[in-house]
């Protein structure tokens, strides 16, 4: 250590080989750590290496407090006549390690990761220390391989992205095509529906798919920027967007998209925007499609499904890995699987609306009807009680969790809910209310973190078991520990919801 720091302030005293603060990077940014849980028995410890900077092969140094490490795995590097070292092997641009790891069972993983590396102009920086936690995936060992399905679980999702970028995006396509299908989107189909019947009789085939297609691209933007920015912060953006004030506005929007649809007044952008945009080409109107792609972003925000394993799986790969190229990719192509269906249904429509007269008024009223629906489905959680009869205890911090997970003596059941998350309610009202799930939940412990309020204690208990928001449920044996691989994220059926439980339960 003392050798480099010699050597440092040596070369930055050196006017030939100085580099200004404006110049040299920090380290951090220099080398940009990352690792993430391959499988139960592995991570992988990933550097991103600025262009004119290098690290050293032989500088690195691994260690876990809770765990044994095994012998690092190194890709080949390149080697080099360093000044400093001699004959060395150094890396550039980017290096992925795999690193064995013996770890018990349930404990999350502290990897601290020391490496050393040099700017081409001279300087040489002093070891650099990193740190991750990590949850180590302890699947059963005869778990299928992981499948476009929604009922595979965040860790399987996750998973997912060791394999190659074209089939990772198609899988992507693949759930969101199926989240299409899941009530929370339906009351996308009005609002598209309700643009294309603002168009009025001109309306065509291929002006129905150019709007359509805005709004679904739109949504598909929202979508990846959104999960991204949910991934950095361990947090979902549209937890923070839930209030009453917020949700009150949103619904406002539908409620003067429908008043336009029963022509009280005409939709459309400010003068000092339309007119200019209408002189340079008055057929391109690309001030309105600029505002469809806006409703997509709007809708994508306030009408989205809660949190489904696709969406949690890839957000915990970019949490993890800070893949941002990766995991952005393949939200955007899942928010285009989920608007493939609205394509669909914006091209039938435009293909069926009548082409003038009385009829174009009927069909205007008739979505104005439908957006006036979305409104009071956007408002419904604050009036509606989603909590039934189900017996849970509460706990609303890490205290008084780790005091319920002292030697329960049963198996253990944790909820994570929330007003504002519509699966929550459909879990309560479709699956929790089944008489042979209250049956196996009269020999559990069942209890229940409400996020509604999105403090910041609720914050901390969803990062500290690697979730984004609710419906989360995680499960805990008798004397407390996690049990891994069998986590619902999203909504199950009362089938489904069996058949976890059946294999949560002790044989």
């Amino acid at each position: 250590m003392t050798r480099f720091l010699l050597l440092w302030f040596a070369l930055a005293a050196s006017p030939a080989l100085a580099a200004s603060p404006q110049e040299l990077l920090e380290p951090e940014q220099a080398f940009r750590f990352s690792a993430r849980a391959l499988d139960g028995n592995a991570v992988e410890v990933r550097f991103a290496i600025a262009d004119g900077y290098y690290l050293y092969r032989e500088r690195f140094k691994f260690a876990a407090g809770n765990a044994r490490l095994g012998k690092p795995e190194f890709p080949a590097g390149v080697r080099k006549k360093d000044q400093f070292f001699g004959d060395t092997e150094t890396y550039r641009k980017e290096v992925r390690i795999r690193l064995p790891v013996e770890a018990g069972a349930g404990d999350p993983l502290k990897l601290v990761v020391t490496s050393q590396g040099c700017a081409d102009i001279g300087v040489c920086y002093v070891p650099m220390e990193s740190t991750a936690m990590l949850r180590l995936a302890s699947l059963p060992l005869e778990a299928p391989p992981a499948r476009v399905s929604l009922s595979a679980s965040d860790v399987d999702v996750a998973a997912m992205f060791r394999g190659s970028t074209w089939l990772v995006l198609a899988s992507f396509l693949g759930f969101g095509l199926l989240l299409a299908f899941t009530p929370c989107m339906l009351p996308m189909i009005p609002i598209l529906s309700g643009i294309i019947a603002g168009e009025g009789s001109s309306v065509n085939k291929k002006r129905a798919f150019a709007l359509s297609s805005f709004y679904v691209l739109g949504m598909a933007v929202a979508y990846a920027l959104a999960g991204v920015a949910a991934a950095y912060s361990g947090s979902l953006i549209a937890a923070s967007l839930q209030n009453a004030w917020v949700l009150t506005g949103f619904a406002l929007v539908f409620v003067l998209l429908a008043l336009s649809m029963f022509g009280l007044y005409q939709l459309q952008l400010p003068g000092f925007l339309r007119h200019p945009l209408s002189a340079a080409h008055h057929r391109l109107r690309g001030g309105k499609l600029a505002s469809v792609a806006g409703m997509g972003v709007l809708s994508a925000i306030i009408v989205s499904p809660c949190v489904a394993a696709p969406l949690a799986g890839a957000l915990l790969y970019i949490s993890q890995t800070r893949d941002v190229a990766l995991g952005g990719s393949a939200l955007f192509a899942m928010a285009l699987g989920m608007g493939i269906p609205l394509l669909a249904i914006g091209v039938s429509g435009g293909a069926l609306l009548p082409r003038a007269g009385r009829w174009m008024n009927v069909v205007n009223k008739f979505f104005g009807v439908l957006l006036l629906a979305v409104a009071a489905w956007i408002v419904s959680p604050l009036f509606l009680d989603g909590k039934g009869d189900t017996k849970f205890v509460r706990v609303d911090n890490a205290a008084e969790l780790d005091a319920r997970l002292v030697a329960p003596g049963k198996l253990v059941m944790l909820d994570f809910y929330a007003d504002w998350c519509v699966s929550c309610k459909e879990m309560e009202a479709f699956t929790f209310s089944d008489a042979r799930v209250k049956a196996k939940f009269d020999r559990m412990l069942l209890l229940q973190v409400d996020v509604t309020a999105n403090t910041a204690e609720h914050k901390a208990l969803l990062q500290r078991f690697a979730l984004f928001g609710p419906p989360g449920i995680i499960f805990f044996d008798a004397q407390g520990r996690e049990l891994r691989g069998l986590r619902v994220i999203g909504y199950q059926n009362a089938e489904r919801f069996l058949k976890t439980l059946e294999l949560a339960e002790p044989s």
